[in-house]
């Protein structure tokens, strides 16, 4: 019997995204907002394209990844645009502090 390596989360959301060519918004540990599409990823950064420009963010300084539409599933579950925006303050507060 064949068995597929568990494939990564993380990798999984990304992946489809930059298939998608999804917009995304990736928020920062220091709260900054940052919004584009997902050129590559690697296991310590990722490359995103907005304004014809390439930034490359490294993976320890992201707090959260927004897509437009779920990247895991076709229906988000209940409370989730919630959860992010309560995410999102958080690091805002703690930018704050």
């Amino acid at each position: 019997m064949e068995t597929k390596p568990a494939q990564n989360i993380q990798d999984t959301f990304l992946n489809t995204a930059r298939k998608d060519r999804m917009n995304v918004t990736i928020y920062l540990l220091s709260g900054v907002k940052l919004t584009g599409r997902i050129r590559s990823f690697d296991k310590y950064s990722v490359i995103l394209e907005s304004n014809n420009q390439e930034q490359l963010i490294f993976k320890h300084a992201i707090s959260t990844v927004v897509s437009v539409r779920s990247a895991h599933s076709s229906t988000a579950p209940a409370g989730a645009a919630s959860n992010d925006r309560e995410r999102v303050e958080h690091v805002a507060h703690k930018a704050e502090v």
